[in-house]
């Protein structure tokens, strides 16, 4: 499986590419949309997961492009956020995403709910 992880928390996205690849999982990492927009640009991954609230360009706008790109448009995109409401998870349905999972969530379970949408 590759995925392409994206959150503007360095710590977090070393943290869960390691934990990531300890389950076989290869990872690509992306600090805001706008570095995920180029990474899909660039090559197709199994699935995405984005941070909704980044700096330059948030996860709302990044999945939108990205829903319209030829590496994108059917991609699973999992959105996370530590602010989980229902807005918020009506609102990344809208835009595009599969999912909102809420912060924190353990890499194994990470794998687990990516494994549902990939398999």
């Amino acid at each position: 499986m590759r995925i392409l992880f994206v959150d503007d928390m360095r710590d977090t996205r070393e943290l869960f590419q390691m934990a990531l690849k300890l389950h076989g999982v290869e990872t690509r990492l992306a600090s805001d949309g706008s570095e995920a927009v180029r990474a899909v640009e660039e090559e197709h991954f199994d699935a995405i997961i984005m941070d909704v609230e980044m700096p330059r360009m948030n996860g709302w706008e990044a999945v939108r492009i990205i829903r319209t790109m030829q590496n994108g448009h059917d991609t699973p995109i999992i959105m996370f956020t530590a602010y989980g409401n229902g807005e918020n998870h009506r609102r990344a349905l809208e835009n595009g995403a599969n999912d909102l999972w809420f912060k924190p969530i353990l890499p194994t379970e990470m794998i687990s709910r990516l494994n549902a949408y990939i398999a």
